[in-house]
């Protein structure tokens, strides 16, 4: 849980247990998403880099297939191994050396990776948290339940001493 304030589960009720467990697990999930698009950002990284190791001066002028999008390309030549426009965020583009680029992308790829740890852990703190109150949870519910058996019992019994 973000919340860094501890507290007792065991004084809360079974309503308040199951009204923390929900935002536990939509925080869980909010987490889960990112974590799922910085796997991604980093896999799009990576690529970045396999391409780029690609320019090199022998591939100078050799045919390639320039993306329009994701699924429609255009036949081209490969004119310069030198130099790259590199997307730094909101469509602002840098001309940059094929060098400089992989650095900046082996800077970014590794920014991501440490921010995907950092949620990585927060994850599993969540789980432990989601964890801790199920089982209070379940306590509570299991002597509700045996409380309201009970009184069930005691009920019957003074029935059958009033007959």
């Amino acid at each position: 849980m973000t919340n860094k304030s501890s507290f007792d589960l065991n004084n809360l009720n079974p309503l308040q247990l199951n009204s923390l467990k929900e935002q536990i697990s939509t925080e869980y999930q909010k987490y889960r998403q990112s974590y799922t698009q910085l796997l991604e950002i980093k896999s799009l990284y990576s690529n970045t880099l396999f391409s780029l190791e690609s320019l090199q001066p022998e591939n100078l002028n050799q045919p390639i297939l320039a993306p329009l999008t994701e699924s429609l390309y255009l036949p081209g030549k490969l004119t310069n191994v030198k130099s790259v426009l590199t997307d730094i965020g909101t469509n602002f583009f840098v001309e940059r050396s094929v060098e400089d680029a992989q650095e900046y992308f082996k800077r970014q790829t590794k920014i991501v990776e440490e921010k995907a740890q950092e949620v990585l852990k927060t994850m599993k703190q969540n789980e432990e948290s989601l964890k801790a109150v199920n089982t209070v949870l379940e306590r509570k519910v299991y002597q509700q339940q045996r409380k309201t058996m009970q009184q069930q019992q005691q009920q019957q019994q003074q029935k059958v001493l009033k007959k």
